[in-house]
């Protein structure tokens, strides 16, 4: 998300789509990640997530490693070796570089550097049971190396003993990055479900879905009693509802007569009546909104699944926008929608791709790293045309049938 030194033929790009911090540094607001299929897109999303549950949840669970930390496993030398996780963020003007190497349930390093001046320092290093600590950076780290098993980041133990600096870590990593893996987005609706309760956020998420011309007069979150179920729920989901015992989110749509005028007001539950596209977008309208809103991080996977490239190029928008993105949000999205690809709306240094090499490793490269792309250049015919790589390299299919 570091802005490289270039220019747009488009100079308003070069404002609009960036976040100055400082002279020498400036940030993106935005990032498409294409490339084809099998070819590691997903698994960076992935490897965020797991990233962030192994922060939230080792200290609860000491065999999480070894569920959610999958070794590579196209090198027989891989499966035995740890795997090495690090972030670079800025929080409260500190730019801070925290990592850990996880084997099965092993923490095997750890290490925590910051730049609370001009030049990096370390917070503290750990290598297996060995833990240094600066004490003039991280002082609440003092006398919690024995407190520290091989399972436990030492971060979470110093959090767990009220450290300051770590708390502020543990709870910026886990809260001001959202992440939608894979097609499934359900888990945003809590998110969504939770700033409903406000009805200045409702209201707030209803014009959205109208301004998307989704056309719902009204949308509200029940507790699943019987007498509060719509007409009409399938079998399947009323099923659900009742093992569950959750909430279920209430659409309302106008009923017309034959000359196109009002008759009533019809509810349905969402899930079993509206498109698989307006519940997506419902569930992405209060992540967007708290993202923008407070200026969070949001990594989507198959961003542009069930969503038309209108739609999707208009959230990009968003994100880039000065005017609704005023606190530095910052969008990652995969997707293979090329409509994006557009030199109106992103950046050469915006538009990142996947591909395998020779050892079946994901490389991660940008446009920008090609040289002689011009400005003008069409970067969606440019990249179905294979000048970039990253594309599938396809067979005779009619040999199938042959």
């Amino acid at each position: 998300m570091v802005a490289a030194p270039i220019k747009s033929k488009y100079p308003e790009l070069d404002t609009n789509n960036i976040i100055k911090v400082s002279d020498k540094l400036s940030l993106l607001k935005s990032v498409a990640i294409y490339g084809a299929n099998g070819s590691g897109k997903s698994n960076l999303v992935k490897a965020i997530i797991t990233m962030l549950i192994f922060i939230r949840d080792s200290f609860k669970n000491e065999l999480i490693g070894r569920a959610i930390i999958e070794p590579f496993a196209l090198n027989h030398e891989n499966p035995n070796l740890p795997t090495f996780f690090q972030l670079v963020f800025l929080y409260n003007n500190v730019r801070y570089r925290y990592g850990f190497e996880v084997y099965r349930n092993e923490v095997k390093s750890e290490w925590l550097f910051g730049t609370p001046d001009k030049k990096e320092v370390y917070f503290f290093t750990r290598e297996g049971s060995t833990i240094q600590i600066n004490e003039k950076q991280f002082v609440e780290g003092k006398e919690l190396a024995n407190k520290t098993s091989v399972n436990n980041l030492f971060l979470n133990i110093a959090k767990a003993f009220n450290g300051n600096v770590s708390k502020r870590i543990v709870d910026f990593l886990t809260g001001s990055i959202l992440v939608s893996a894979g097609i499934n987005d359900s888990s945003f609706r809590e998110t969504t479900l939770d700033i409903m309760k406000f009805e200045h956020f409702k209201q707030h998420i209803l014009s959205f879905m109208n301004i998307a011309d989704f056309g719902i007069q009204e949308i509200s979150n029940r507790k699943t009693i019987i007498k509060n179920i719509p007409e009409g729920v399938s079998e399947d989901l009323l099923n659900q509802i009742l093992t569950d015992n959750g909430e279920v989110v209430v659409s309302k749509r106008t009923v017309l007569d034959e000359n196109g005028h009002k008759l009533l007001d019809k509810e349905w539950i969402m899930d079993d009546h509206e498109s698989d596209g307006t519940q997506k977008i419902f569930n992405y309208s209060g992540v967007i909104t708290t993202t923008l809103m407070s200026g969070m991080a949001l990594f989507l996977d198959e961003f542009d699944a069930r969503l038309h490239p209108m739609l999707t190029k208009k959230i990009v928008e968003m994100f880039n926008s000065p005017i609704l993105n005023k606190n530095g949000a910052q969008l990652i999205f995969v997707t293979h929608d090329t409509n994006l690809l557009d030199n109106t709306l992103l950046r050469r240094d915006q538009i990142y791709f996947t591909e395998k090499n020779k050892m079946q490793e994901t490389v991660l490269y940008s446009l920008a790293d090609f040289k002689g792309v011009r400005n003008d250049a069409s970067y969606e015919k440019d990249y179905i045309n294979g000048k970039y790589g990253a594309i599938p390299f396809l067979g005779d299919f009619e040999k199938l049938f042959q």
